[in-house]
Formats: C-alpha cells, sequence, structure tokens
C-alpha cells in the first residue's frame, strides 16, 4: 500500500438544478463532512459561486470545522462557454460571495468540469485577475471528458503565475486514467481499484495526490432520473453504484494530507513553469 499522503476534496454543485422535487446535495455534502471528521480529515470543498447564498449556512458549518471553502465556477459551466470578457469579473464577485459565506479567504478554483483545456486556455488571465492563488483544473493525457493533452502530470505554474494542482492520473497506454476520484473511482472493480491505487502512489513525477468527489457519488438513496442536459446513458452512469466510494474513501482515509490550500506553499516551491 502506498503511504503517500493524498488531500481529500469535494465538488459542491447541485446536479439536479432544473430538476422537480427536494434539493439534495446539502444534505449529502453534510454526509461528507461527517465521515471527514470520523476519520479526522479536514478537505477542500469547492463550491459553485451560484449556491453560495442558499448554502451559506453549509459554508459556514464546513469553514468552522476546518475544512478550506474554494470556488468550483461561477456557474457550473465549461470554461470554454463562458464569455471571455465576463468572466474575470463573475469569477471575482462569486469568490468574494463564498468568502463572506465562509469568513474566511477562497485560494484555490477547481474548473467545471476540469474544463481548463487547451480551448479554455484564455481562462488562466481570468483566474489570476481574479485572485485565486492556484487552480486544480486540468485533467493531463488522453482519456474521456475534458482533457489536456501534453500539460504535466506534477504541480505547474502557468505564465500568468498561477499554480496548477493536475488531477492525479495512471497512464495506461496511450491513455492516462483518473483513479482516485469520482465515477471512475466507483466503477472500478475493488482489485483493479487497489493495484492502480498502489502503482500511483508508487510512481514518480511529482505527482501531488488528491481524490474527490461531488455530494451526489454518495447519495445512494436518491431515485433515477435523466438528468438536465446529459444523455439517458450518462445519467445512468452518475446515478448507478454509488455505495462503492465511502468504500474507496476509507482506504484512502488511512494516509491523509492537508487541505490542497496548505499544501500550496511547498507545490509552489517545486513546481517548474510550464510552458517552459
Amino acid at each position: 500500500m502506498s503511504t503517500r499522503p493524498i488531500s481529500f476534496t469535494i465538488d459542491v454543485e447541485d446536479h439536479r438544478a432544473g430538476l422537480a422535487g427536494p434539493r439534495r446535495y446539502q444534505a449529502a455534502t453534510r454526509r461528507l463532512a461527517d465521515f471527514l471528521a470520523a476519520h479526522g480529515i479536514r478537505g477542500t470543498f469547492f463550491v459553485v459561486g451560484d449556491l453560495a447564498g442558499e448554502a451559506a449556512g453549509l459554508i459556514r458549518a464546513l469553514a468552522a470545522a476546518g475544512h478550506e471553502i474554494g470556488c468550483h465556477g461561477a456557474h457550473h459551466r465549461l470554461l470554454a462557454a463562458e464569455d471571455p470578457a465576463r468572466l474575470p469579473a463573475a469569477l471575482a464577485a462569486a469568490k468574494a460571495r463564498l468568502e463572506q459565506a465562509a469568513c474566511q479567504k477562497v485560494a484555490g478554483f477547481r474548473a467545471p468540469y476540469f474544463s481548463l483545456t487547451p480551448a479554455s486556455r484564455w481562462a488562466v488571465g481570468a483566474l489570476a485577475a481574479a485572485g485565486f492563488a492556484y487552480s486544480s483544473s486540468v485533467q493531463p493525457g488522453r482519456g474521456p471528458g475534458q482533457r489536456f493533452p501534453g500539460a504535466p502530470r506534477a504541480p505547474f505554474l502557468w505564465p500568468e503565475g498561477l499554480l496548477e494542482i493536475p488531477c492525479p492520473v495512471l497512464p495506461l497506454g496511450p491513455f492516462a486514467l483518473a483513479v482516485l476520484g469520482g465515477t471512475t473511482m466507483r466503477y472500478l472493480a475493488p482489485w483493479d481499484f487497489a493495484w492502480m491505487r498502489r502503482a500511483l502512489g508508487r510512481q514518480g513525477g511529482g505527482q501531488a495526490l488528491w481524490t474527490y468527489c461531488h455530494p451526489y457519488d454518495i447519495d445512494t438513496e436518491e431515485q433515477f432520473a435523466r438528468l438536465p442536459g446529459l444523455t439517458l446513458a450518462s445519467s445512468l452512469a452518475l446515478w448507478a453504484n454509488r455505495g462503492a466510494t465511502l468504500r474507496r474513501w476509507r482506504t484512502l482515509a488511512r494516509t491523509p494530507a492537508p487541505p490542497l490550500a496548505e499544501r500550496a506553499a511547498a507545490l509552489r516551491a517545486a513546481a517548474a513553469p510550464w510552458p517552459a
């Protein structure tokens, strides 16, 4: 088993926005916070700026428990879909709302869907202008979803001065797999998750290890619904096998690391500029 420390991160969003029925993300987020408390772990909660008002009590409680609050976008949509002229002000406003709710500085940003890609490279300037110290928005390598082929796997510095802490990935042939997070983590068979986790922990290359999930990843009681903007197959993939998430996290909880903001100074000191 790898003993390399792993930070715990949660992307707080309302995946049922636009659907009838109760809002479920706050209760599921509190369950994740309870899990972290039971294991003595402080994590990073990246919250969508649109939720800062209705979830202000939740955000305050998370911050009071010692967790870091980060920004998961002004809205939960792809960076490439944002207006370049308006994004800096929108991000600055979202950051300010989250800081007001949390009563703490918001240093970190995670793009919805890890959508900091070659198509949205311009957004790094908006993140720097909004005052973020680090981003955790890039999935390096090739594979499904939003990707940035050719980006380093180790933390690096954008020319704009922003620290990037990429998603940890395990190279598998020509592809790279985000073993420690989200839907991928839920669907790996136990033996595959075990050896892939060990292989990722043994890797060199300077990757900073962190795991991630969403509130819905543990909501086993939610009734199935086709989600806005998703196909039936994608909606089924997000709904099924949710019981696996906390089983995986119990294993990872044996070697926890601090929230990402507390690791950022050391990671910045070791980071190389990219592109060089």
